[in-house]
């Protein structure tokens, strides 16, 4: 950052462009949007795991359509982007990056330091996981600096009733109490000084207290003369590497470990929901079965199989998905090049299911990871 102004349109188009050179030739220009907000559509989260694209995932969940529309103008009149028309009757229009748009790309990803901000993002939950961290530390810190003011009279700066119950428990014991007024600055202090200054202070500006009043991103932008799009990288990389450190070392830190620490274990490697969905797959339950079970729908259940069958290589889906079928599905997907559902299952006809096709192409893709 380096106190230097960065205009908010060209980071804008420096993330937007990177998020979509995976989806060039493969999805509409409109599945990049849904990805930066963070929607919870299936194909959306299926777009997440299937292109790895993890870091943008939930990047900007306030992103307008009206900054959307002016990006998507900007890359279209720059010619670092081409409209694609539909190949088939029931396909839709994609896009294609020109290699000036590549050029361009990897010009700004340097220049914004893309690479670094995302580095910690390694899995669409974390998005999720930083919220809810930050709105428990944020409440946190102001109830205990007020109660080491002895003052209780104060409007919490998060207004969610579950945080403010969390933090509740938190501080139910005098023990408890004590404990936190004593080592919560402590802590604080040896998680975050490894990360960069201009991290440290953009975390530290925002928090609220007896005796400071917290600043939103948008004011620390405008303090910094920066985007407050661009503040959010860093904003959230810090959140990520705190909640990465406190994971990894949670002896190092026995009070904030609790802002992660899981009630129920479960793996690792999923999102929550999917990691649930598994467990009772693992028990041998069909769709159907963990649907009714979780109260969720069918759908949701087969997007937490895709996900299962691109992270755990152990899983065995021979009963969704034969291995013969598999091979058929990968290679009609090489010979069209293309991983768009719609094209192979236009292709393959009505005896090829879509979760088929994602479970194949979900497992084709795992397998390059490890």
């Amino acid at each position: 950052m380096n106190n230097r102004s960065i205009a908010a349109q060209d980071f804008l188009c420096a993330v937007t462009i990177n998020a979509m050179i995976p989806l060039a030739n493969e999805r509409t220009l409109q599945a990049a949007f849904y990805i930066l907000r963070g929607r919870k559509a299936n194909q959306t989260l299926q777009d997440v795991h299937l292109y790895h694209l993890y870091p943008y995932y939930r990047m900007f969940p306030r992103f307008t359509k009206e900054d959307w529309e002016k990006i998507v103008s900007t890359l279209l009149q720059e010619e670092w982007i081409v409209p694609l028309p539909a190949v088939t009757a029931t396909s839709k229009p994609s896009f294609s990056i020109t290699e000036k748009g590549i050029d361009q790309a990897e010009q700004w990803k340097a220049a914004f330091q893309l690479e670094r901000w995302n580095e910690p993002f390694t899995e669409s939950g974390m998005a999720e996981k930083i919220e809810l961290f930050w709105q428990r530390l944020h409440l946190l810190v102001q109830t205990v600096s007020q109660l080491l003011a002895g003052d209780l009279g104060f409007f919490p700066v998060v207004s969610d009733k579950k945080i403010q119950q969390w933090v509740k428990n938190q501080l139910a014991s005098q023990t408890a109490r004590e404990q936190w007024q004593k080592r919560l600055g402590e802590e604080l202090h040896t998680l975050w000084s490894p990360l960069p200054e201009d991290v440290q202070k953009l975390l530290i500006g925002q928090l609220s207290g007896a005796t400071q009043v917290g600043k939103t991103l948008g004011q620390l932008a405008a303090q910094q003369k920066d985007s407050a799009f661009y503040l959010q990288l860093p904003f959230r990389y810090g959140l990520a590497m705190s909640i990465l450190q406190l994971q990894e070392d949670p002896a190092r830190f026995p009070l904030l470990s609790h802002l992660v620490v899981q009630t129920e274990k479960w793996d690792t490697r999923l999102t929550e929901s999917a990691a649930r969905t598994y467990a009772l797959v693992q028990r041998g339950m069909s769709i159907e079965q963990i649907a009714d079970a979780r109260k969720i729908k069918e759908s949701t259940v087969e997007d937490h199989l895709a996900e299962i069958a691109l992270r755990c290589p152990e899983w065995d889906c021979s009963t969704y998905l034969e291995p013969k079928l598999s091979a058929v599905i990968i290679q009609t997907s090489e010979q069209l090049q293309t991983s768009r559902l719609r094209l192979i299952k236009d292709h393959l006809g009505e005896a090829v299911s879509y979760l088929q096709i994602r479970l194949a192409l979900a497992r084709r893709q795992g397998e390059r990871w490890t």
